[in-house]
């Protein structure tokens, strides 16, 4: 892109004095034109850099955006700074410590750290359960560091967390935050309240942080949650002007804080102090008319947004949409497609996603990639069949393989797995006593267990020895089966065990728990396939290998649409976009509060305007394709695209613009003889017409 459009000079040439909101689509240019807006003021307005301070929303947004800045022949010192929250309040911090504002003992609990931030929080746990002020296993370790997370974004001290769904986890808010802080340590999520609580109350810091900016950029808007806008009211002050960018179409992480009302309404009254100019990006690069118009169709379906075109920039740009429906069908269609691409299309395998707004559905795709050998990694989750709730299941079988062996380290993982799941009551503490007694006396799992219920100085109540006999009938009678095959055995376990009924009771009637138990439910249908014992399966699935031993170069990606901010591909594969998957409309929330009610957070949006702007982000990720699959109940988002319609049109664009001959008069002859709904009238009218210097037809003119 060498020249500017027309709404991109308008942005670069923004009037100082005023802020700015620009509404950005997906794929419009929004990095180059931030980047000549600062070489505007730079060169042109002679602003200083030094008063200037530009927000990404993380790090990889950085590190593209300071390319930006050298793509457009910006001086390396002539370039603002340009940071992302984190590593601005990080900054902050910084220099409080080497002020002694901060201690010089301070740690920080990073990535490298990751796993010591788990022991901490598994520990305040354990206590809570030991002193009986949470029932045992009761307490998800993952939903609690969730929340926690979440109060942090929001600015909540403990004192004032609430939660109405799991009361308890305010107690593990304060019991974390405690042992943090005798760690004088800050995790990923303290860096900016404390930045906050640095700046707001040291005047000295504040001036040297926030005095001088006088122009302040915030890229991905959409996104931020009340510690992002109040660290952004900080740093404006009264002096700066703002210019912040983003889609509230695109605002997909309500879940974690973020509320496209700082975007749709609270900007101009939150800084108020001058006039705000707003600004429309409505021409996209990255893909065609066909996606460009599908992609608008089904977000117009959204009440809470604010109306905007969304008009492919090259309208001779080809693109396609295609359904493929049939539960194992789709997937092995997709399948198809995908080795369509490679092998026939030479497509590299990373310009190839699959996308899907939980992992489950994903589950059948994955067996049918592993079936035909076809290399794929998964980003921030293990393949379906090495996740925790399948984990279990397995350990199940190990254990009852091994119920006759003298306790080893292994075993006592496998039990301390499994003695919980479904929840009996057994404490980690006498979970770890009869481990380390087993293994002490050369017992078998059988036989300690067995022990456990006639000895009292082992631990057990009179009403523990209940589960404990329950959970010996569950091995036995797996024990008994494992030469069975497979399915029917784990079919057998998960009945017995009430598995999937487990996961509703543990983690309440939604997402977490329909996710694992739709990956149970298809990791026994892909068991099925297999023809195999269920002892062997063990041995078979431990061979599995997703990647076939190439490089990530080579794999293609699974990953949800909510990984897939900022990144974009050739081809954007979607399994199983049905009914109550995606939309997914179960409305769990996580019930996070201010019980003193400051929090000024607006609520969330309606379930289906969250779940239907998912949907547009994860086709508006593809530059030329987008293949998605149905099992059962197609999602009424593939009504909302108006597919048929939309592809018949758009299509006659891409060959006009092309310059294929006829085009032209079929074009003008379908405008003018069918009635297209407002929306696609207006966008043909406004958008692809004068892009191809054609006038419209009078009558469809007139009508309009």
């Amino acid at each position: 892109m060498s020249k500017l459009t027309p709404e991109q000079e308008e942005v670069v040439h923004h009037p100082v004095g005023n802020h700015a909101r620009v509404l950005a689509v997906a794929g419009s240019g929004k990095s180059t034109t931030l980047a000549h807006r600062i070489q505007h003021l730079v060169e042109s307005r002679q602003a200083h850099p030094a008063n200037m301070q530009v927000l990404m929303y993380n790090a990889m947004a950085r590190k593209q955006f300071i390319s930006t800045l050298d793509k457009v022949n910006l001086s390396p010192n002539l370039q603002p700074s340009v940071h992302t929250f984190h590593s601005f309040s990080y900054q902050v911090i910084n220099e409080a410590i080497k002020a002694g504002l901060l201690s010089s003992k301070t740690q920080f609990w990073l990535s490298e750290k990751a796993e010591y931030i788990w022991v901490c929080l598994k520990r305040v746990i354990s206590d809570l359960e030991k002193a009986k002020r949470v029932l045992p296993d009761s307490i998800d370790p993952e939903q609690a560091m969730q929340a926690i997370s979440l109060w942090k974004g929001s600015l909540v001290p403990p004192h004032h967390a609430g939660s109405s769904t799991q009361p308890a986890l305010p107690l593990v808010f304060a019991g974390f935050e405690e042992f943090r802080q005798s760690q004088e340590a800050l995790t990923y999520d303290d860096f900016i309240p404390t930045a906050i609580d640095i700046l707001e109350n040291n005047p000295s810091f504040y001036r040297r942080f926030c005095g001088n900016i006088q122009h302040l950029i915030v890229d991905e808007y959409q996104d931020v949650n009340l510690g992002q806008q109040t660290l952004i009211e900080l740093l404006a002050g009264e002096q700066a002007d703002v210019m912040v960018v983003g889609d509230d179409d695109q605002t997909i992480y309500e879940w974690r804080g973020a509320r496209p009302n700082f975007i749709l309404n609270d900007f101009a009254t939150i800084f108020n102090a001058r006039p705000v100019l707003d600004y429309r990006l409505s021409r996209s690069f990255r893909f065609g008319p066909v996606i460009a118009q599908c992609a608008a169709n089904v977000i117009a379906c959204n009440v809470l947004r604010v109306p905007k075109p969304l008009i492919a920039f090259q309208p001779d740009k080809a693109g396609f949409i295609q359904l493929f429906s049939g539960a194992l069908e789709s997937s092995k269609e997709l399948a198809d497609q995908v080795q369509i691409l490679g092998k026939d299309m030479l497509i590299p395998a990373r310009e190839i996603v699959v996308l899907a707004r939980m992992y489950a559905q994903m589950d059948g795709l994955e067996a049918e990639f592993l079936a035909r050998g076809i290399p794929y990694k998964v980003d921030g989750q293990e393949p379906f069949f090495k996740r925790k709730e399948i984990n279990a299941l397995l350990d199940y079988v190990r254990l009852a393989n091994n119920l006759n062996e003298p306790m080893d380290e292994d075993m006592g993982k496998w039990l301390l797995n499994i003695a919980n799941k479904p929840s009996r009551m057994l404490s980690r503490t006498i979970l770890d006593r009869l481990v380390s007694t087993a293994r002490f006396r050369r017992l078998t799992p059988l036989a300690v267990l067995e022990r456990a219920c006639d000895d009292p100085s082992l631990g057990l109540s009179k009403w523990q020895t209940k589960p404990v006999y329950a959970l010996l009938d569950v091995l036995d009678g797996l024990q008994s089966r494992l030469k069975r095959e497979a399915s029917e055995s784990l079919s057998w376990l998960v009945d017995k065990l009430d598995y999937l009924a487990y996961f509703q009771k543990y983690y309440g009637n939604g997402e977490t728990a329909d996710e694992k138990a739709n990956a149970v439910t298809h990791f026994i249908e892909h068991v099925a396939t297999l023809n195999t014992n269920t002892l062997a399966l063990l041995a078979q699935l431990a061979r599995l290998d997703t990647t076939q031993g190439k490089p990530d170069d080579e794999l293609i990606l699974f990953t949800t649409i909510f990984r897939t901010k900022g990144l974009e591909f050739d081809y954007v594969v979607i399994p199983q976009c049905d009914e109550n998957l995606l939309p997914y409309l179960k409305g769990e929330q996580m019930d996070i509060h201010d019980t003193h009610g400051r929090n000024r957070e607006a609520a969330m949006s309606s379930l289906i305007e969250n779940e239907r702007r998912l949907f547009y982000v994860g086709i508006t990720r593809a530059r030329k394709g987008v293949m998605i699959g149905t099992a059962s109940v197609p999602s009424r988002f593939l009504q909302e695209i108006q597919l048929t319609q939309t592809q018949k049109v758009m299509t006659l664009v891409e060959a006009t613009a092309a310059g294929q001959a006829g085009a032209r008069d079929s074009l003008l002859d379908q405008i003018l003889n069918n009635g297209y709904g407002p929306l696609l009238k207006q966008n043909l009218l406004h958008g692809y017409l004068p892009a191809l210097r054609l006038e419209a037809p009078e009558i469809v003119v007139e009508n309009h």
